[in-house]
C-alpha cells in the first residue's frame, strides 16, 4: 500500500517508519498450521515479546478468530495486558515467575508452568488466599534434556501429585520443549520425545489425571511431532517466519510483518564525498542518496551497515555508511526519480520481493529471525491491515495529550 493517511478514529502520530502487520496473512497462516495437526490437538498461539513485535493485543485476537483456543506468553506483565485488553482465553506462561508473582497470576486465571516447589508453594497460597473462580490451572513442565526451565521427572512426578491432591489446584497439562526440533538430524527430538512419552506413562500409571499434553514448538509442529489429542505450541511460524532454514514454512505459511518508512530527503554525493559516522563510505562517483528515518534505535539492525538494503521504487537501494540510532541513508537506484516522502519497504513482506525478508536480514546480521522480529521497538506505530485497508493501529507516541 502507498503513503498512509491517519485512519479516522484510530490514534496515531504520524510517523513515517511503521510496521505494517497484515491481518490476512495471521490468519491464513493459524489456519494454515491448524490443519497440520492430527485429531484432537490444539494450537497454542505465542504472543510473547509483544507477539514476536507484531502487537500481543491485536495477535491474539486474530490468531482467536482464526482458530487459536489458547495463548501463550513470557510474563505476568503480558498477561496482564491481555486481561486487561478484555482477552478471556486461557493464557499460558511458559517459563518460570518469581513466586511473588502468584497472587497476582491467580487473580488474573493465568495459567502457570510448574518446575519448583517454591513456585507451587507460593502459588498454593495464592490460591488460598484469594478466593480465585475455580480452582487454578497448572502445567508441570518436564526437563527432557534443553536444560533450561523444567523439572527432573522424580520432581515433576511429584509436583503433580501435589496438585492433584489439592483441590483448589488443577493439573491442566504438562509438557517439554524441544532443544532441537529446527534441526535436520532429528535424533535428539526423539529422544526427548520418548523421555516425556515415558514420563506420561509413569503419570497415567497413578491415575493422575491431566487435560492435556503439549511438547511441539513451530519446528516440532511442522515436523509432525504435535501428538494426537495435544497442544501445539506455534510462535515463529505463525508469523510467517521459518523457524531455521532446516525448518522451512509450510504451504500456505505467508510473512506478516514489513517494516516500512518514507524517504525523507535526497540529496546528490560528488567523488569523495563520505556518508555517516566513521566515514566509512566514500563516494567513487557522482550518485544520488536518500535518507531513510530508520535506525538501531528501532530495532534496525546495525550489522547490517554497509552489506544491507531496502526496496525504492521497486528495485535494491542498498545502504550507504552506518546505520545511525535513529536514520540511515541509502543510494537511489538507477533509473528511480525518488523525492522526499517516496514509499521504502526496509523489511519483511514484500509481494515485488525486493526486500530483504527478516530471515534474509537475520543472516546478514549473524541472528535468527526471532531476534529481527521481536526487536522492532515500541517506538514504531503498528499498522494493522485487512484487505488493503487500514484497521487498527498500536502507537506508543499517539496519546500526546494537550500537545
Amino acid at each position: 500500500m502507498g503513503e498512509p493517511d491517519r485512519p479516522p478514529g484510530r490514534a496515531w502520530s504520524g510517523r513515517a517508519t511503521r510496521a505494517e502487520i497484515d491481518l490476512d496473512a495471521l490468519g491464513g497462516n493459524v489456519r494454515a498450521l491448524r490443519s497440520l495437526l492430527p485429531p484432537g490437538a490444539s494450537l497454542m498461539a505465542v504472543v510473547k515479546a509483544n507477539a514476536y513485535g507484531h502487537g500481543a493485543t491485536v495477535v491474539a485476537r486474530e490468531a482467536l478468530v482464526a482458530g487459536a483456543e489458547r495463548l501463550a506468553v513470557a510474563t505476568i506483565g503480558e498477561a496482564a495486558v491481555l486481561r486487561r485488553a478484555g482477552i478471556d482465553a486461557p493464557i499460558l506462561i511458559l517459563g518460570a515467575i518469581d513466586p511473588a508473582e502468584a497472587p497476582m497470576a491467580v487473580r488474573l486465571r493465568i495459567e502457570l508452568a510448574i518446575a519448583t516447589e517454591a513456585l507451587l508453594d507460593a502459588v498454593a497460597d495464592a490460591a488460598r488466599g484469594t478466593s480465585p473462580a475455580g480452582p487454578v490451572r497448572l502445567h508441570v513442565k518436564v526437563e527432557t534434556g534443553l536444560h533450561r526451565y523444567g523439572a527432573e521427572p522424580d520432581l515433576a512426578l511429584a509436583l503433580a501429585r501435589r496438585i492433584a491432591r489439592d483441590p483448589r489446584l488443577e493439573l491442566a497439562g504438562a509438557f517439554t520443549h524441544f532443544a532441537c526440533a529446527d534441526e535436520a538430524d532429528d535424533g535428539f527430538t526423539r529422544e526427548q520425545d520418548a523421555a516425556f512419552s515415558a514420563w506420561l506413562g509413569r503419570l497415567r500409571g497413578e491415575s493422575i489425571a491431566f487435560a492435556a499434553h503439549h511438547r511441539a514448538n513451530s519446528a516440532a509442529t511442522i515436523g509432525g511431532w504435535a501428538g494426537e489429542s495435544g497442544i501445539a505450541r506455534c510462535g515463529i511460524a505463525m508469523y510467517g517466519i521459518a523457524p531455521s532454514p532446516a525448518a522451512p514454512l509450510p504451504s500456505g505459511v505467508r510473512p506478516v510483518m514489513s517494516l516500512r518508512s518514507r524517504v525523507a530527503r535526497v540529496f546528490d554525493l560528488r567523488p569523495g564525498d563520505t556518508v555517516g559516522y566513521g566515514r566509512t563510505y566514500r563516494c567513487e562517483a557522482a550518485e544520488r542518496a536518500a535518507l531513510v528515518p530508520v535506525g538501531y534505535a528501532d530495532g534496525y539492525a546495525r550489522a547490517l551497515s554497509g552489506t544491507g538494503h531496502m526496496a525504492l521504487g521497486g528495485c535494491r537501494a542498498p545502504l550507504l555508511g552506518r546505520i545511525s540510532m535513529d536514520q540511515c541513508v541509502v543510494r537511489v537506484p538507477d533509473g528511480v526519480d525518488a523525492e522526499s516522502g517516496a514509499e521504502v519497504v526496509v523489511l519483511g513482506a514484500d509481494p515485488a520481493g525486493i526486500a530483504p525478508s527478516i530471515e534474509g536480514v537475520a543472516e546478514a546480521a549473524g541472528t535468527i529471525g526471532y531476534e529481527i522480529a521481536s526487536r522492532i521497538a515500541a517506538r514504531v506505530p503498528r499498522v494493522y491491515v485487512r484487505g488493503g485497508e487500514i484497521v487498527a493501529v498500536e502507537d506508543a507516541l499517539s496519546d500526546l495529550g494537550g500537545f
